[in-house]
């Protein structure tokens, strides 16, 4: 069954929220919920914390830190952006963040109706690729079923992950690391560095060369870093 999103909304002008507020409660409110609003980025930072928010209407032009600076600082986050501006000038930046859309002030109707749909449809779709046996992956010709086992490591690539595979094939799906490391039912997977979780049934040797690596089947070579290291070692009775 499809879920209304979380959505928050960030701008440091009033009028600005009371508008977004209302066309999309009056054109979206099946679609989605809105959990907050707020007018800086410490306000945001904890609400996104503390809800989690599948959207995220933020505003470029902030008092202290804008939209762009503010993504940059925050990390990784599973919420998808869309910028508000009233300037078109921050357009091509904005991109650089993968931003879902950009909407000019004043907001068009029509063009953020047509954003949530899309969004909405995308992350319905999106969480129910996930199993408690098997990890679905979507493409253009339809959908792809991977049972764990088969499942060397998974890679962070920005906003997606990459799924790297016992027969050496891999998959790409629009998931961070984070968000996969979370949505698997199994315990044999590890989180040894920032950018990789690792099926631990596929690991071959722990060397101790550069703060340490772990080779995968398949001949891969993953490091560990220096934050995971000690829950490695125990994991892995070294």
């Amino acid at each position: 069954m499809e879920r209304k999103l979380k959505v928050l909304l960030v701008d440091d002008e009033q009028h600005c929220l009371d508008t977004l507020r209302f066309d999309l409660e009056r054109h979206c409110n099946n679609q989605l919920t809105i959990i907050g609003e707020v007018q800086n980025v410490i306000a945001a930072t904890a609400q996104i914390n503390k809800s989690h928010p599948d959207i995220i209407f933020l505003d470029i032009d902030l008092p202290g830190m804008n939209g762009l600076e503010f993504l940059e600082s925050i990390g990784d986050i599973d919420a998808k952006i869309v910028f508000t501006t009233a300037h078109s000038k921050y357009a091509i930046p904005a991109y650089k963040f993968k931003a879902e859309a950009f909407l000019l002030k004043p907001i068009n109707s029509e063009e953020l109706t047509e954003v949530v749909s899309k969004l909405y449809q995308s992350i319905n779709e999106a969480e129910s690729i996930f199993s408690k046996e098997k990890l679905a992956v979507n493409d253009l010709h339809g959908t792809t079923f991977i049972p764990y086992n088969e499942i060397i490591s998974c890679e962070s690539n920005d906003n997606y992950c990459i799924i790297r595979l016992l027969n050496g094939e891999s998959k790409t799906v629009s998931k961070t690391l984070k968000y996969v490391e979370q949505a698997i039912h199994e315990k044999s997977f590890l989180r040894v560095h920032q950018s990789y979780l690792v099926n631990s049934k596929h690991i071959k040797k722990y060397l101790k060369r550069d703060g340490g690596t772990l080779e995968m089947s398949g001949g891969k070579m993953i490091p560990v870093s220096k934050s995971y290291r000690e829950k490695v070692h125990k994991y892995l009775n070294l």
